[in-house]
């Protein structure tokens, strides 16, 4: 018999100690129900009932939710066979491996049972015994196993026919049979079991997944969506398209949709030399969209956006032995983490006979190179397969699947919260809830920055095999709120665009936290900062000299965008740039700690042009006393060329002039304007 895929739906948890119970009333199909309609036979959800038309040789199907054997479970459902022969078995199976090897108790319209297992040792006559409870053709039959304490029980229409040690597992399958051509109705499906589900505060049972449509499904398999930060931009694999690179036979090539106001594009390939004839798989997009990651024979690489499409691959220097077929992993937003999923032997549950992958993240070390793989630890990985990760714009929620933890289905999504800066140290992991997870199984999970929509797989009513759907992500599951600055990196005297390497720091921690690119056709650019801390960012190039820009998100509570362009100033003799990250104590010429990063790329870029003199400039705003303002400025400038000599730049390089509020670039009626007045900035005297 050919074996399907299928199962179940909505949880119920008990505040005291009580079995996860599942019912499903077929009432439509949002859990991932396997519906087939041929003319050899037919699955299918109609008028709240699951209808089984078997061919010739009957039909199996089967699901394989997360078990841990050796516990207390149940299944129960309602069987109705409508046609067909009346002496064969109608039930359930369950240890069912896939293949030979299962577990059985069905029964006959006719007044027969039967319980039966393939395991030798167990002593249990293979006979079909007769009995009064069942109820004839066209009539309800409710079957009911249960194992409780080592013993199962075998009821049928609520009454207990007989009880038997329990029988080995051969495998986690569990299902409905039928043993020829018939027609069967089953309904009111009950799975009880004795493991604790963390779940969600909000019920996710009622949540609808969209298809995402005709412009991006098609009769092939679309598989591992990722999904831009501003999440205009979506990147999928398909498989065995006759428009893939290879044709029919190549197994996956990269492709991509637009969002636009009236829908998506139409998917295109992005053809070579990105996709090739043999398998192309994309592992993460940068925040910026203008770089791509890849997992090579050799490690990891990345291919950046240019001028005429993407870069050749740079090697990363990360080298390992991966013992499984499969590695999916995630770039972080600030571009100094990968997150992935692999077989090492370091993993904490290495068999050499199972492959079992686990969590790992690789780091870009201050020198620009990369560790090795360092383990996540044992709270997020479990015995099982980890697969998928995907690390949030908050650079702190990882989603990832595993069929090693409770859940519903084969393999389940699962969220969790880094909870130090440290990569091995995080929350409870929680299921995403029936919902976003089915009876199947459930992986390549992505989402924008804003945490408003995720982007999943399904094979649940689509157009053909694997298709892409979208949902409405519910508040307590989404990543922490982030600021997504986009914009363009542009000459400033003409205005057009440049390529340039943009960085953000941490201004309490002075240090750098994050690096993206600028599209060097179109200079666009995008960030996302977290929220919780106070930010400087710029853009650098050769040959030009950087505005920094400064944001506090310490009390950012929901995600916001940005839009701000960063301008490049040639060096050339008379340009003006302001220092915008210097900052001062109140109404006092000392500096902070946070205008240290700022000074510090400033005596860089002397160093870099040895010739290069400067004037500083300092202002204040005109409110108060004028002479005391005048005074202010200068002393302001007199530290700032005190930290720029401090650091190795010749006195004689640099100048200073103080002059209070007298050249305001703002009228100083607001708060916010007096601000922008009180500022330092430098004017190329000598390139």
């Amino acid at each position: 018999m050919k074996n399907v895929f299928l199962f179940l739906v909505l949880a119920c948890y008990y505040t005291h100690a009580q079995p996860v119970i599942i019912h499903e009333t077929f009432d439509k199909n949002v859990y991932g129900w396997y519906e087939k309609d041929s003319e050899h036979h037919k699955l299918l959800i109609r008028n709240g009932k699951y209808y089984l038309e078997a061919p010739e040789g009957g039909w199996m199907t089967y699901f394989t939710p997360y078990i841990e054997t050796q516990k207390d479970f149940s299944i129960q459902a309602t069987f109705t066979q409508l046609d067909g022969l009346e002496d064969n078995g109608i039930g359930f199976v369950w240890g069912y491996d896939g293949k030979q090897s299962t577990n059985s108790f069905t029964f006959t319209s006719n007044g027969n049972y039967r319980i039966w297992t393939t395991d030798p040792l167990t002593k249990l006559k293979d006979v079909w015994q007769q009995t009064k409870l069942v109820k004839p053709k066209g009539e309800d039959n409710v079957l009911k196993l249960e194992q409780k304490k080592g013993t199962l029980y075998f009821y049928l229409n609520g009454k207990l026919l007989t009880t038997t040690p329990v029988f080995p597992w051969f495998g986690k399958h569990i299902g409905f049979v039928c043993y020829t051509k018939m027609k069967l109705l089953i309904d009111d499906f009950i799975f009880t079991h004795d493991i604790k589900i963390n779940k969600p505060v909000e019920s996710l049972a009622a949540l609808e997944k969209e298809n995402m449509g005709h412009a991006i499904n098609t009769i092939y398999d679309e598989v591992s969506p990722k999904i831009s930060a501003d999440g205009k931009v979506l990147y999928f694999g398909r498989k065995h398209s006759p428009q893939n690179v290879g044709g029919v036979n190549d197994k996956e090539d990269i492709w991509m949709s637009e969002a636009t106001a009236n829908g998506w594009t139409k998917s295109v390939n992005l053809g070579p030399p990105l996709n090739s004839p043999s398998t192309n798989n994309l592992l993460s997009v940068s925040i910026d969209n203008n770089t791509l990651l890849f997992h090579t024979s050799y490690g990891f690489a990345l291919k950046h956006r240019t001028d005429n499409g993407w870069s050749a691959p740079e090697d990363l220097g990360i080298n390992f032995k991966n013992e499984s077929q499969f590695l999916e992993g995630s770039l972080s937003a600030d571009g100094k983490a990968i997150v992935f999923v692999a077989k090492l032997k370091s993993n904490a549950y290495y068999r050499q006979d199972k492959d079992e992958r686990d969590i790992y993240v690789c780091l870009k070390k201050e020198n620009g190179k990369w560790t090795s793989p360092i383990h996540t630890g044992k709270i997020i990985n479990s015995s099982g397969d980890e697969y998928s990760p995907f690390l949030s714009a908050d650079g702190r929620t990882l989603y990832f699947a595993s069929n090693g933890r409770p859940g519903y289905g084969d393999a389940d999504i699962f969220m969790t919260k880094r909870i130090s800066d440290k990569w091995n140290q995080w929350s409870e992991p929680v299921n995403l809830g029936l919902g976003i997870n089915t009876v199947g199984f459930d992986a390549y999970y992505t989402l924008p920055a804003s945490g408003e929509y995720g982007y999943m797989v399904t094979n649940v009513k689509g157009y053909g095999l694997a298709d892409i759907v979208r949902f409405k992500i519910p508040q307590d599951i989404k990543p922490d709120p982030v600021v997504l600055v986009t914009g363009r990196v542009l000459n400033a005297r003409t205005q057009l665009p440049l390529s340039a390497r943009i960085t953000f720091d941490d201004l309490k921690t002075l240090k750098e936290i994050g690096e993206a690119r600028s599209d060097p056709k179109t200079g666009e650019y995008s960030i996302a900062l977290p929220s919780g801390k106070s930010y400087g960012y710029l853009a650098a190039a050769a040959g030009y000299l950087s505005v920094n820009e400064n944001l506090e998100l310490v009390h950012l509570e929901e995600y916001s965008e940005l839009k701000k362009d960063l301008l490049l100033v040639p060096i050339e003799v008379g340009e003006s740039i302001q220092l915008k990250n210097v900052f001062f104590e109140k109404s006092k010429p000392d500096l902070l700690p946070e205008s240290f990063l700022e000074l510090d790329r400033l005596v860089e870029i002397l160093k870099e042009n040895k010739t290069m003199e400067i004037q500083l400039e300092g202002h204040t705003d005109s409110v108060g006393d004028t002479g005391a303002n005048l005074l202010l400025s200068k002393q302001r400038v007199d530290a700032v060329e005190r930290y720029l000599v401090k650091k190795g730049i010749d006195d004689k390089r640099i100048t200073g002039q103080g002059y209070g509020g007298s050249r305001p670039v703002a009228p100083s009626d607001t708060e916010e304007n007096r601000q922008l007045n009180r500022r330092v900035e430098f004017k190329i005297t000598r390139k």
